[in-house]
């Protein structure tokens, strides 16, 4: 017991000792100046230790980054997955922008070519494409419930696309002109030689005029004549691209290639009025 308390005095006198110390060292530091005995001494040991931690720094720092990276890591890889959908939003909204535009100018050409002339039209979108080569049609988003007829004419500002063939009460089924069983009455500009514009199941048409002998030349331009009871006359239907001579057997061949690019439509207007039916009544008058 006696050994026991012994030690612990001394323990006790040792902490005074060294806490006296250091208050003695703290006050020594702070009054003398740095060229003092114990500046001289801090300044030995910092250029001592400096170098080694500097070392074990260097040694230490790609284990203690690796550590943090990897404990992080979970972190990062929701961040990562966080800014790759928001990338893809913002792609996805920079697309839908750029589509919205196109088809905002799209509707104000369309707009523009039923202002500019006297027909009653009606606007629809197309929904579908016959996707091969025996027969061209497509289907709109307008019907008769929209007042569309059979034999209704289908143009763009460019010029003639088709005519209705069937009319459901929303939605309407249009053959194209390159279509092979399309015919539509159509007369040279230039010229003003009348005839009939074919379909042949291509991206052209063929112009077969009425009179074998009628002057039709290469950049010449055809459209619909009004002829036939269907298409109201003087719609832009495209260009002389081809005049091949007749041959013997073979009538002589035009190939017109239509204004339209049918494969980039995306809005249409179909010509309410005049009516199929009286264009045919006043041809038989």
């Amino acid at each position: 017991m006696a050994l026991r308390s012994s030690r612990t005095t001394r323990n006790r006198f040792i902490l005074v000792v060294i806490f006296i110390v250091c208050v003695a060292l703290i006050t020594l530091y702070v009054r003398e100046s740095d060229s003092g005995p114990v500046h001289k001494i801090q300044k030995f040991f910092t250029d001592l230790i400096s170098p080694i931690t500097s070392v074990i720094t260097k040694v230490t720092r790609p284990i203690k980054d690796g550590f943090v990276n990897l404990w992080h890591l979970p972190t990062l890889s929701r961040e990562k997955s966080e800014l790759e959908r928001e990338l893809n939003d913002l792609r996805r909204q920079v697309l839908e922008s750029k589509a919205l535009e196109e088809e905002v100018a799209d509707m104000k050409k369309l707009l523009s070519w039923s202002e500019k002339n006297t027909y009653e039209t009606a606007g629809a979108s197309i929904v579908a494409q016959s996707p091969d080569n025996w027969q061209r049609i497509m289907i709109i988003s307008r019907g008769s419930s929209s007042g569309i007829k059979k034999y209704m004419s289908v143009v763009n500002e460019e010029g003639l696309i088709g005519r209705v063939i069937s009319a459901g009460s929303d939605s309407s089924v249009v053959q194209l002109l390159t279509d092979s069983r399309s015919g539509i009455g159509a007369r040279c500009v230039e010229s003003r030689e009348t005839g009939i514009v074919e379909g042949y199941n291509s991206s052209n048409v063929r112009f077969v005029p009425m009179n074998d002998e009628a002057t039709v030349k290469l950049g010449d331009t055809i459209e619909t004549s009004g002829l036939g009871g269907t298409c109201p006359s003087g719609i832009a239907i495209g260009r002389v691209v081809k005049v091949e001579p007749a041959r013997k057997g073979h009538a002589r061949r035009i190939e017109v290639k239509p204004f339209v690019k049918i494969s980039k439509l995306d809005n249409v207007l179909v010509i309410l009025t005049p009516e199929p039916e009286s264009i045919i009544l006043k041809e038989t008058e």
